[in-house]
């Protein structure tokens, strides 16, 4: 059997795009290898998300297949900084790719899923009403968009998320249909796994208890003089320099809720994230899409987190992607097993505003080697590899 597991991450400014290369064995016995690809996309707002990163990255991917198919491709959620890079390669760059299995977190099946859930259906059409009041109201108004809300809007556009999540359910090879995803699934057969040991974490099949409460939306009214504490709106002055219109629209925007509306959306779809860990030759290796807070806790709860070597980081690096109570479980602080451990950071400043969050970071590298993709070129990568001996593992860059 080939002697190492290589993982690497790829710098896609805001984004997540992970190739596995992993020794494994055929149905005969046979020695080969096999590759695991785990989205491919980033943010759209600012300087986090440029579609010109994704060349040398999909490049590169189709260069390490040597026109062979990906043996498992991973969706992890529907956001645009996960999902846009297979669209944009296929239609921009005339690279494509097919796969032999297919998986996709179990709410982007559509309208079969929301029939088995109604509960999940209602909160998603509340969502995405939601989201249309606050793009009507953006668009209409003259304050310039803040480019955190900009990025929230872009990446939950759920009419640009519906394109790129429809092209990369047809990447099955051959008729391959997508198996849907969640942690009680049945898997077999739908893996190209003999020797490596593959379990899902997450997401809980029923979306809805992702969905928190949508604050009330109040357009049309800028402050409740009336509410406890607010303020008296007749007394807000803008500041010097600053457009009482562009200055009145910010108001009413942060008082109307919805931002706090935006924020809502992002968390249930970042719950939703497909969380899988590996194991191969006594290595384990977790990657939790952009699993946040609540998804981590059910996950916990149901006794699925284990300490492992090598751990994707979270939503970017965001501080609700990594809760300390789990994280202690995955990464504490001293390694049960006395091996050493590595963890990669896929993030840009300029997306959201804190993320990536420096003390989350500062926390992760006490306990891991960790590599940050803000430390790469555009369009490199991070190798960490894992030899199948249990000898040293290391991290390098590339190319």
């Amino acid at each position: 059997m080939a002697k190492e597991l290589r993982i690497r991450i790829y710098n896609v400014l805001f984004g997540d795009a992970i190739l596995l290369t992993i020794p494994e064995i055929d149905d005969a016995g046979n020695e080969v290898t096999v590759t695991v690809l785990i989205d491919v996309g980033n943010a759209l707002a600012g300087t986090a998300g440029r579609d010109d990163v994704f060349g040398p990255v999909v490049e590169n991917i189709r260069d390490e297949l040597g026109g062979k198919p990906i043996d498992l491709y991973i969706m992890t959620h529907e956001h645009m900084d996960h999902v846009q890079g297979l669209l944009h390669g296929a239609r921009k760059l005339g690279v494509e790719f097919k796969t032999k299995h297919l998986w996709m977190t179990a709410s982007s099946e559509g309208g079969a899923y929301y029939d088995r859930f109604p509960k999940a259906k209602q909160k998603r059409l509340a969502a995405l009403s939601a989201y249309d009041s606050v793009a009507a109201f953006l668009e209409k108004n003259a304050a310039p968009v803040p480019t955190g809300i900009q990025t929230l809007l872009d990446i939950n556009n759920p009419r640009s998320t519906k394109d790129c999540v429809k092209y990369i359910s047809e990447r099955g090879l051959d008729g391959t249909r997508a198996l849907y995803v969640h942690r009680a699934v049945d898997v077999s057969g739908h893996h190209p796994f003999r020797h490596t040991n593959v379990r899902l974490l997450a997401p809980e099949e029923d979306t809805s208890i992702y969905y928190g409460a949508l604050p009330p939306r109040t357009l049309g009214r800028m402050l409740d003089p009336a509410a406890p504490l607010s303020l008296n709106a007749e007394a807000i002055t803008p500041p010097a320099g600053v457009s009482a219109g562009h200055f009145f629209d910010l108001i009413e925007f942060r008082s109307s809720g919805m931002a706090a509306n935006l924020r809502t959306i992002d968390k249930a779809a970042n719950n939703s994230s497909v969380a899988i860990e590996l194991e191969w030759n006594g290595w384990r290796l977790l990657f939790p899409g952009d699993a946040e807070e609540k998804s981590w806790e059910i996950m916990d709860r149901e006794n699925e987190l284990k300490p492992v070597h090598f751990l994707k980081i979270s939503h970017h690096g965001s501080k609700n992607g990594s809760p300390r109570h789990q994280l202690d479980k995955v990464l504490p602080e001293r390694a049960p097993d006395g091996r050493p451990r590595f963890a990669v950071v896929s993030t840009r400043e300029g997306a959201y505003s804190g993320v990536p969050d420096a003390e989350t970071l500062t926390l992760v590298k006490g306990r891991a080697h960790l590599d940050d993709t803000r430390d790469l070129n555009e369009g490199s990568w991070f190798d960490v590899i894992f030899p199948a001996d249990g000898g040293m593992p290391v991290s390098r860059s590339g190319p």
